[in-house]
């Protein structure tokens, strides 16, 4: 899964969703907090490997110890002094566990990685969210703000018709009722676009109060792939697989962590400096060398058990993959119906706002012609005004749709183009 190239957006020009998705994931705090994560489990990684290498200390110090009759009481001490000063070098000769315990180390850092990219995803399902939810409002906004400037200008006329005796006080009163209607619901769209531009500008990092500016381009959606196709490629990129996969490698490092604490380590140890008992002096200085063997023989049981665990936990992960995988294909499934849904239903919107539009243009040249009256002028626009409204949420749901598949397969949403504004 790649990530999206840095795009600066600069107040006043237009925002695309790539540019949105952008901007979220250089400053959400989550996204921050995925990327301290995985570095952790990176230098964790290291620090597990780096255990496998000489390790080199120094130890210095001098001893006294209590004496009778010159010679010392605790049976461990070489004499009533001991001065000692070497640089000492440990050397792990053959060490499964450490071995198994660095591989589990790097396993954790691959899930840490992982977490962080299904982190990235869903910031930018959240952003998409936020997005597609704003440029509905922002649609609808525009109808009626459009619907409101032609009943004004309706209204005026009838209110110079009805001066010069035209029309009828009815006819007044209802296109003043088609004002008010498009009026209040200019204000409540606006209200709601408000409340989603502050979202989206939280989303992505930006001032509450900020104004944005959607891009009017015009977004295409390919023909759909096979669901079977979509299954693949969310086996191959979903991260949420990913982070599945590599807790099953984690878990048979584990195993092999348990096995290695049955097995023997052996290692090598040289030191270099000085032990005595005596003053200090430079002839003192020498070489100390030595091969350790350490293995367990009994531990009653304990660790067959820990192996036994650590086989069944494996054995748990992966039926916990199998059931993670057919969630995604079942999301895929759900997903998949619901785009050929969208786009069907945004054909079919489409076709009926040009019929209402139609009728609506034949009912406002009779209205002004005598032949028809302002109830018939309002059903008509009504009719209209509705299908631009169910055909902007068509639009959105297409788009909508097609974002969602391309989550479910691990992948940003790319914007294409065609289908146009309403």
């Amino acid at each position: 899964m790649c990530i999206l190239p840095s795009v600066a957006v600069a107040d006043g020009v237009s925002l695309t969703l790539p540019a949105a998705i952008t901007e979220a994931l250089r400053t959400q705090p989550q996204v921050f907090q995925s990327a301290h994560t995985a570095a952790a489990g990176r230098d964790l990684s290291q620090a597990a490997h780096a255990v496998l290498l000489p390790q080199i200390s120094l130890a210095a110090g001098s001893i006294w110890s209590e004496s009778r009759n010159g010679h010392p009481l605790f049976v461990a001490a070489n004499g009533p002094r001991e001065v000692i000063g070497q640089v000492q070098v440990l050397v792990p000769l053959y060490a499964p566990q450490l071995h198994a315990l660095a591989k589990a180390a790097k396993d954790q850092s691959a899930i840490t990685r992982s977490q962080e990219t299904e982190t990235l995803l869903r910031v930018a399902a959240q952003v998409v969210n936020a997005y597609y939810q704003l440029d509905l409002l922002q649609t609808q906004t525009t109808i009626w703000r459009s619907t409101l400037n032609v009943a004004q200008k309706l209204y005026l006329d009838t209110h110079k018709a009805y001066a010069a005796g035209a029309v009828s006080q009815l006819d007044l009163a209802q296109t003043a009722l088609l004002r008010n209607k498009a009026r209040t619901g200019l204000q409540q769209t606006a209200a709601e676009t408000r409340a989603a531009t502050r979202l989206l500008n939280l989303q992505i990092g930006r001032a509450p109060n900020g104004e944005i500016k959607l891009s009017n381009g015009q977004e295409f959606a390919s023909p759909l792939l096979s669901p079977s196709l979509l299954d693949t490629q969310a086996k191959r990129m979903q991260p949420l697989v990913q982070v599945a996969d590599r807790q099953i490698a984690l878990g048979r490092a584990q195993i092999q962590v348990q096995r290695g604490a049955t097995l023997p380590t052996i290692s090598a140890g040289a030191a270099y400096g000085m032990d005595t008992v005596t003053v200090p002096r430079t002839g003192d200085l020498g070489w100390q060398g030595a091969v350790t063997l350490s293995m367990p023989i009994f531990g009653f049981g304990a660790h067959k058990d820990r192996i036994a665990a650590a086989q069944e936990q494996v054995a748990a992960l992966r039926a916990a993959r199998q059931a993670l995988i057919l969630q995604i294909d079942s999301q895929i499934a759900h997903d998949y119906g619901a785009a050929q849904a969208a786009e069907k239903t945004f054909d079919n919107d489409r076709k009926t706002a040009h019929e209402a539009f139609s009728v609506y243009t034949m009912t406002r040249k009779g209205y002004f012609a005598g032949a028809l009256n302002a109830l018939n002028l309002a059903q008509a626009e009504g009719s209209w005004v509705r299908t631009r409204l169910r055909l902007a949420s068509a639009r959105i749901a297409v788009q909508m749709t097609r974002a969602q598949l391309e989550l479910d397969m691990g992948r940003y949403p790319a914007e294409k183009k065609e289908i146009s504004r309403t």
